[in-house]
């Protein structure tokens, strides 16, 4: 009888050691190479993102840790404690979402398990594979923009740079910089033209030149002496219209011939603007905003001198950078309430902006929207046109600094900080945000 029950207790014994639960597979028996972590699921939520991965069957687990990078890793079997977003101690939880994603344009993430070998008598570690998430919208750019050109034909932007005198040509297509220059020197407000078949980027200078620019390179071909210091260029069918101090005026406007480079025109200022904008349409008109007044010049066709006029508009209000001409020749619009102007220069009316602080505008075409970038919300907010009620928001990943329209698209130069008219230099993301067609 004894040797019976004896039998039958060994028995038992025998099949509850081959009973093993989820949590005590007993590494003992398994070789470290049998193991692994799998993430079998990866995915953007809303604003998070959600992964998953097979469960680790070990005895001694010590935890999960969830790793996160914004590089591609070379050696993944290695990781950084700072990239440790999240430690899980439950063996059975085999799911997180990341709902802190930082603006980066790649990421990457991987599950790391950890446990006790009982027989090395080491805490070993898993590593699962990885999975990666690219944003090229998500690209950032190191930018104090002075001014941003746009080159439509060729969808590239010019950022002219507060700091260094840097110049750089940014594809929007691509999101990449094509080439880019350091002239160490204070710019000013620049233009684009075509002169003799090529294309150029003409850069007031503080030193009182014009630096000329092969627009596709940015070698510097030519450059121009205007004065003592240069604010403000523009060029239009052959000429250049200049905003620059002299020793006798505070401000003058000359008009040069960029064949012969020769002065055509000085008109003499007391007061001057310190940014150009051609009327569309237009050979022989320019408005251009100073610190509180509104400016208009009228030139015949081979560039002299026929009126100017100003009016004090106190635009303590405004950022430099937020002009703009209407389309169709018919006015401006500048200031951070979006004062829109008539081409007499008088106030029309503000746009119902509430508290948004406007930081450029751009329009689309057929005349129909005024797009609105704001510094203080990350947003474009479309107008109609005319009427100027309110018509769609387009949410954006910073704040505003430049709008373009480009083929149904808003193109958006926008910071990571608000309020960015001020100079201080910032990461830019490059956006390109489709506009929805009213129908």
């Amino acid at each position: 009888m004894k040797a019976t029950i004896l039998i039958l207790i060994s028995g038992v014994l025998l099949f509850l050691s081959g009973c093993k639960k989820d949590n005590d597979t007993s590494n003992n028996s398994l070789s470290r190479s049998n193991l692994k972590i799998t993430i079998s699921d990866f995915q953007q939520i809303n604003d998070g993102i959600k992964i998953s991965w097979s469960k680790l069957k070990v005895s001694n687990f010590q935890g999960y840790y969830i790793i996160r990078r914004n590089y591609k890793a070379t050696d993944t079997t290695l990781y950084n404690y700072y990239e440790i977003i999240e430690s899980i101690p439950d063996f059975s939880t085999t799911t997180f979402t990341d709902v802190n994603v930082p603006t980066d344009s790649y990421l990457e993430y991987q599950v790391v398990g950890r446990f006790y070998d009982s027989i090395s008598h080491v805490t070993q570690t898993i590593y699962s594979n990885v999975k990666s998430l690219e944003r090229p919208e998500m690209r950032k750019f190191r930018f104090n923009p002075k001014d941003v050109l746009q080159d439509l034909a060729n969808h590239r932007l010019y950022v002219i740079d507060n700091d260094s005198g840097k110049i750089s040509i940014l594809d929007y297509s691509s999101r990449k910089i094509s080439h880019q220059i350091f002239t160490f020197a204070t710019l000013g407000f620049s233009s684009l033209g075509t002169f003799n078949g090529k294309e150029e980027l003409y850069v007031p200078r503080n030193d009182g030149w014009i630096y000329i620019y092969d627009a596709n390179t940015l070698e510097k071909t030519d450059q121009i002496k205007t004065g003592i210091k240069c604010y403000s260029v523009i060029y239009n069918n052959g000429k250049l219209f200049v905003v620059a101090d002299t020793s006798y005026y505070n401000y003058a406007m000359k008009v040069f011939d960029r064949a012969g480079k020769n002065l055509i025109t000085f008109t003499g200022l007391t007061e001057g603007p310190e940014h150009l904008a051609l009327v569309p349409g237009s050979n022989t008109k320019l408005f251009g905003i100073g610190d509180y007044n509104l400016f208009s010049f009228e030139y015949d066709a081979n560039g002299h001198y026929i009126s100017w006029s100003d009016v004090y508009s106190n635009l303590s209000n405004y950022t430099y950078r937020a002009f703009e001409t209407f389309p169709n020749g018919q006015g401006l619009i500048t200031s951070k309430t979006g004062s829109i102007y008539s081409n007499s220069l008088n106030l029309v009316q503000n746009l119902p902006y509430g508290d948004n602080e406007y930081s450029a505008f751009t329009f689309n075409s057929p005349l129909t929207s005024l797009f609105a970038g704001c510094s203080n919300y990350k947003h474009v907010v479309e107008y109609a046109c005319p009427g100027y009620s309110e018509l769609k928001t387009y949410p954006c990943n910073g704040y505003p600094a430049a709008v373009f329209f480009d083929a149904g698209n808003l193109i958006v130069l926008s910071s990571v900080y608000s309020s960015s008219w001020y100079s201080d230099p910032a990461d830019y993301y490059l956006e390109s945000i489709p506009v929805v067609t009213k129908k």
